[in-house]
């Protein structure tokens, strides 16, 4: 029998953690929204600093003077929530060359440390976090300053890369703040998270085009579409230029897929421990933490050559729960697992969930069982998907939603999504596309049924 928290306590017995935003930082509540609390955000104030503290500069975002990111198709973009990547791809241009010289990234620093810009093009690329901060009080772009401006080792260099961008208009590599995120190295993937966009993963691309689901109405023509990857020589060359960029690397991010059975990615770490750099960098894994070793390649070997390693782990539930969301996920390997990396010193694990039509009925037990092992965490954050429509949280039916409002009391930016309309979007639709997975998997060890683990939505299923 689970022992909840009372939904009082909960909010007392998390918000040290929440390192990331949500209760911790009450960005909601009193502020109201879209507020933020800054009083303990700059250790040091100067006059970037103080432009951002007093809205002088309302939406500066460090990523586009610091991180190189990509698609998995490869186009570069200012980051991982931007709205949609600008056209060169890193197969055709150079990582440095983009960086320095891309006309549309060096535009949009210029509107985000210009006072009184109009901010034309951030509201193009950067609309998912202004959406967030608008309607739920907190985003990424927050989420990464709040940590950076207390982090005396990178934000002055972020200042610097500012500083020379108001003097040249190009960017710069000079101090060690880069983080690097290139998803160009593919999409093979184990499992098959059942709102994870299925050209992100080998074996959602399987699934989605199986006889089972034709005829779904959940996912677009274009997220089902086979993508086009960088492959062979060019794949090398992008390894070949990542490794050039090893004294400036601060944040070594893998992305998938996931990167834990992309080989590629263990033959960048060799590499990297090569340059003799591996013990100034972070190394951080977007990870569904199913495994941790690809053939003969053992990730722990790798672990302690470097400053820091950080596993961000995808997870909505706990238990058969999140084996339903995340289908082909074993709950106890994952368990397993996270306590083997743990051992390290220089170690750190967070939890990183996707609030949507299912997970949000059991993303309070995660929370709930984050908080009994603490000692393995050190926060956990979350992010509200926006697509596909129909599998977001606010689809539910209304008495389900009511119901959940007050199992997350003091998380408003859940209980706010959770209070708005349905968009018009039929959640018929949804429950269609949950069994028609159940179909695909029937006869087989993942085999599970929609109303087995979530028995509240079946009194919502229309079978006609």
């Amino acid at each position: 029998m689970t022992v909840l928290i009372r939904p009082r306590d909960r909010k007392s017995h998390l918000h040290k953690m929440i390192t990331k935003g949500g209760p911790g930082d009450n960005y909601l509540g009193r502020l109201g929204a879209g507020k933020v609390n800054m009083s303990s955000w700059f250790k040091k104030v100067d006059i970037l600093e103080d432009q951002i503290r007093s809205g002088e500069l309302p939406f500066f975002c460090s990523a586009p003077f610091q991180m190189v990111y990509t698609t998995t198709r490869g186009e570069y973009a200012p980051c991982s929530w931007a709205a949609e990547g600008f056209n060169p791809n890193i197969k055709d241009v150079p990582i440095r060359r983009y960086f320095e010289d891309n006309d549309n990234l060096n535009n949009l620093r210029r509107e985000m440390v210009t006072p009184g810009s109009k901010l034309e093009l951030a509201k193009k690329w950067c609309k998912n976090c202004m959406h967030q901060e608008k309607h739920y009080g907190r985003s990424r772009r927050q989420a990464s300053l709040k940590i950076q401006t207390n982090d005396h080792a990178i934000w002055p260099g972020i200042r610097n890369a500012v500083e020379h961008f108001k003097r040249r208009n190009k960017g710069i590599f000079q101090d060690r703040i880069l983080e690097v995120q290139v998803k160009a190295f593919g999409n093979k993937c184990n499992l098959d998270c059942y709102m994870c966009v299925p050209y992100d993963s080998t074996t959602r691309l399987k699934s989605i085009h199986s006889e089972k689901l034709k005829g779904e109405k959940v996912f677009s023509d274009y997220a089902k579409a086979p993508i086009e990857l960088v492959k062979g020589e060019k794949l090398k060359n992008v390894v070949d230029q990542i490794v050039d960029l090893a004294p400036y690397i601060y944040n070594l991010k893998f992305i998938g897929g996931e990167p834990l059975v992309m080989k590629d990615f263990y033959m960048l770490l060799d590499k990297i421990c090569k340059t003799g750099h591996a013990d100034k960098m972070f190394v951080k894994y977007q990870t569904n933490m199913s495994v941790l070793s690809m053939e003969k390649l053992r990730l722990l070997d790798y672990i302690p050559k470097f400053m820091q390693f950080e596993f961000t782990v995808s997870l909505d539930g706990i238990g058969k729960s999140v084996e339903y969301i995340r289908r082909r996920t074993d709950w106890q390997d994952v368990v397993n697992n996270i306590k083997e990396v743990k051992k390290f010193p220089n170690v750190t694990v967070n939890i990183n969930g996707a609030i949507s039509f299912l997970s949000v009925l059991r993303f309070y037990e995660l929370i709930e069982w984050i908080d009994k092992n603490r000692p393995l965490f050190k926060q956990i954050n979350w992010s509200n998907i926006r697509n596909p429509k129909k599998l977001c949280a606010n689809v539910l039916p209304d008495k389900i939603k009511e119901d959940l409002i007050v199992k997350y009391e003091g998380f408003p930016d859940i209980q706010n999504l959770l209070k708005e309309g349905n968009d018009g979007y039929d959640y018929q639709d949804t429950f269609d596309y949950c069994l028609m997975n159940d179909k695909y998997y029937k006869g087989t060890k993942w085999e599970t049924h929609l109303f087995d683990v979530f028995p509240e939505l079946k009194p919502y299923h229309n079978k006609g």
